[in-house]
C-alpha cells in the first residue's frame, strides 16, 4: 500500500513534522491522537535511544546503546593494540 506523506503542523498552520510517504505502509488513521513530550535539552541521542513513549507515565522508555566516540575507539584500538604486543613478547599470557 502506498501512503502519502502527512504533515503535522500548529494552529497557525506552521509546519511542525513531515512523515514522508511509505510504499508498503499501512494505512494511517484518520482520526490518529497526536500527544507530545519534551525532552530536556541536552539529552545524549549518541549514548540512547528512545524506543517508545509510555503512554501511562508520559516517560521514555530509553535504551543504552554502545557507541563510541572517535576519542574513545581510538583509546580501545590502542588498548587492544598494547595488549597483543605483550601476548607476543611474553608469549602467550592473553
Amino acid at each position: 500500500m502506498q501512503v502519502g506523506n502527512r504533515i503535522y503542523h500548529n494552529q497557525k498552520g506552521e509546519i511542525l513534522f513531515m512523515s514522508g510517504e511509505m510504499d508498503n505502509g499501512v494505512a494511517r488513521p484518520k482520526d490518529e491522537e497526536v500527544s507530545w513530550i519534551d525532552i530536556p535539552y541536552g539529552f545524549d541521542f549518541t549514548k540512547q535511544i528512545i524506543l517508545s513513549i509510555d503512554v501511562e507515565t508520559k516517560q521514555p522508555v530509553i535504551e543504552l546503546t554502545n557507541y563510541e566516540t572517535p576519542e574513545e575507539k581510538r583509546i580501545r584500538e590502542l588498548e587492544d593494540a598494547l595488549l597483543l604486543q605483550a601476548e607476543n613478547e611474553v608469549g602467550g599470557i592473553l
